[in-house]
């Protein structure tokens, strides 16, 4: 799959530190006061990142579950995001419902893997081929810096064409 200007603008956006700060701090300023950052974009694939620190702390002294959340929904969004770039329609995108599961403490860094990026092009291209909302349910996997498996994320996004 070939990424048009559009797609290019938006990924050169997301993984520059200046400019995805001043996104973060005028559209999601909880993520920017967090420390949320992308870390890798493509087609394909999002990986976020956050830091246990004294922000985002909890009283067990893991990360609290809502800024887990928000790292994992990040790196599912910013595949929404690059898939409605790609087409030609306004595409209206919303969350309709989430889903967590968490296996061990939040420590040290987690990275937010979602490797999705294709399904969204694909109900993208039939929200609007079909004229119809779609919904798609993403599968996001948090990886401490041991490489265990800490938590996991169900997203269902759905799309809608503008008229």
């Amino acid at each position: 799959m070939e990424l048009n200007s559009k797609q290019q603008k938006l990924i050169g956006r997301m993984t520059n530190q200046v400019s995805f700060s001043l996104f973060q701090l005028f559209k999601l300023p909880l993520a920017f006061l967090a420390g949320i950052r992308i870390e890798s974009l493509n087609i394909t694939t999002a990986i976020s990142r956050i830091r246990h620190s004294w922000i985002t702390t909890n009283p067990f002294k893991s990360v609290y579950f809502a800024v887990l959340a928000m790292a994992a929904e990040l790196s599912s969004g910013a595949l929404a995001m690059l898939a409605i770039e790609g087409s030609t329609s306004s595409i209206a995108m919303l969350v309709v419902e989430s889903n967590g599961k968490y296996y061990k403490k939040a420590t040290g860094r987690i990275r937010f893997t979602c490797q999705d990026g294709e399904r969204f092009a694909q109900v993208i291209q039939d929200c609007i081929s079909l004229n119809e909302p779609k919904q798609f349910t993403s599968h996001i996997k948090g990886i401490n810096e041991q490489e265990e498996l800490v938590c996991e994320f169900y997203f269902t996004w759905s799309f809608k064409k503008r008229s």
